[in-house]
């Protein structure tokens, strides 16, 4: 799952979340399975609810996903 850098500043603040720094900085792909030049180094955890079905801990990557406020897929 991924958060967008700008998105996260709000998202951190509102929920009082801390940045995780990443043991192994990642790299993403582009939709052509290319690797972006985008590094990603930090993380955040979420609870997150959809529903009545709870997920304890949601990681989500920091990363520049241009249009998009979030993508919630596995990376």
């Amino acid at each position: 799952m991924l958060i967008h850098d700008k998105l996260v500043n709000k998202v951190c603040k509102k929920l009082e979340i801390q940045f995780i720094l990443l043991v192994k900085e990642k790299l993403i792909r582009e939709y052509d399975d290319k690797l972006a030049k985008k590094i990603i180094t930090h993380k955040i955890l979420l609870n997150l609810t959809i529903k009545s079905y709870k997920e304890l801990t949601v990681s989500m990557l920091i990363a520049d996903i241009k249009h998009y406020e979030a993508i919630l897929s596995k990376f």
